[in-house]
């Protein structure tokens, strides 16, 4: 209704106009006097287009469909009454959308909300930092309550006693889901007492959350060991007989030696590693965590389940006894493949990537390290010890 007032006014405009030349002096022609064919004026002067193009000029303005120019006359039609009527009413709906967001963002906020809930410290010595591996402000231990108030990347946000800090995920649990304590990839001097920068610490915790390499022992990508299942592995050969124990030292190679090679052709990790690990984690054979068969120190839940034992580990060049999980296997063959599983994959898989293009098993032992494969400042010195004085890269070949 109102964009066919706007057109008739700008019709009755657009004839007023053509028409006011023969209303007013300007009609006189060259002799004095008036043109006696006004109607034919006019309509020679408002033909067809002109009326044509009015019709454009309003289909093709603003919003309500009324251009700039004709918007004064749709408002010299409505009064000031009316405008103002109009104005109000676009104001509601403004803030009727504007309400309806507001609650929608609530709502929203609400879904995602998962915080703040009660936790507890899964690990001795855990640190509390002002940021994702920012600044120490203190240490605490298994049992001790926090309240999970956040999340960035792969800490939680907390406070504890009254302090406000960020703790590790891997090491507290929320009533959904439990403290994995895996020991995370520490960068820079973390693991020593040291800090990266607010805006490099968070960087990196987001990029480790985003990358799943945080929290898992076993995730795949897509150049590792992923071939290899500890599911229906079986022990062969001598291995088979072999019920645990200390071993001396060149009945120890001579028996995990074999398989270790083998491994290292499926699987592409070091055999001489595979080995110093082996007699590292047990003492030769002495402790394999019980009766886990469990080679390595692997924590977490194994295809033969957990066993929590005493363990030691070491933080900021402090040893500390805590309890831990650690995997249980049906036989030895199960610890070997789930051992080579570990370090090709997840957080480990750059310094297998690396071994596969220089073949620098010193570089490997140093790499799972730093990945976070143990605390001991030393462990990789360790291994590359026990590397060269049994000589174990011969089974590299």
């Amino acid at each position: 209704m109102r964009k066919n007032c706007v057109l008739f006014s700008s019709i009755i405009i657009a004839l007023c106009l053509a028409a006011g030349p023969y209303f007013s002096g300007s009609r006189a022609n060259a002799e004095g006097t008036f043109d006696d064919k006004p109607i034919s004026g006019i309509e020679k002067t408002a033909n067809s287009s002109d009326l044509e193009t009015a019709d454009i000029k309003v289909s093709e303005g603003n919003s309500s469909g009324v251009s700039d120019e004709n918007k004064e006359i749709e408002n010299w039609i409505l009064g000031e009454d009316g405008k103002k009527k109009e104005e109000k009413a676009e104001e509601k709906k403004e803030e009727k959308k504007e309400e309806e967001k507001t609650e929608e963002k609530k709502e929203e906020e609400k879904k995602d909300s998962k915080f703040p809930v009660d936790g507890t410290v899964q690990g001795n010595s855990l640190r509390l930092r002002e940021w994702p591996w920012g600044p120490v402000m203190g240490k605490y231990n298994t049992g001790d309550a926090v309240t999970v108030t956040g999340e960035s990347g792969e800490f939680y946000e907390v406070t504890i006693n009254g302090v406000k800090g960020y703790m590790h995920k891997n090491y507290v649990t929320i009533p959904s889901l439990e403290a994995s304590r895996i020991a995370p990839y520490y960068p820079g001097d973390t693991l020593s007492g040291g800090y990266l920068s607010k805006e490099e610490g968070i960087k990196q915790s987001e990029t480790s959350f985003a990358n799943g390499t945080y929290n898992s022992s076993s995730n795949s990508t897509s150049n590792g060991a992923n071939n290899v299942s500890y599911k229906g592995s079986t022990d062969t050969g001598d291995l088979a007989s072999y019920p645990g124990g200390k071993l001396p030292p060149a009945k120890f190679i001579a028996l995990f030696g074999p398989v270790a090679q083998k491994s290292m052709k499926e699987t592409g990790v070091p055999a001489s590693v595979t080995l110093a690990q082996a007699i590292l984690e047990t003492g030769w054979g002495k402790s394999s965590i019980g009766n886990a068969k469990n080679l390595f120190g692997i924590k977490g839940t194994g295809p033969a389940g957990k066993t929590v034992v005493n363990t030691q580990e070491c933080y900021d060049g402090t040893y500390v006894t805590i309890k831990d999980g650690f995997k249980m296997y049906h036989n030895w063959q199960e610890s070997i493949d789930d051992h080579a599983h570990l370090v090709s994959n997840g957080r480990y898989k750059s310094a297998w990537d690396a071994f596969q293009a220089n073949h620098d098993a010193d570089a490997f032992a140093r790499g799972i390290h730093k990945a976070g494969y143990a605390t001991s400042p030393t462990y990789a010195d360790n291994l590359i010890s026990l590397m060269k004085q049994y000589n174990l890269y011969e089974w590299d070949k």
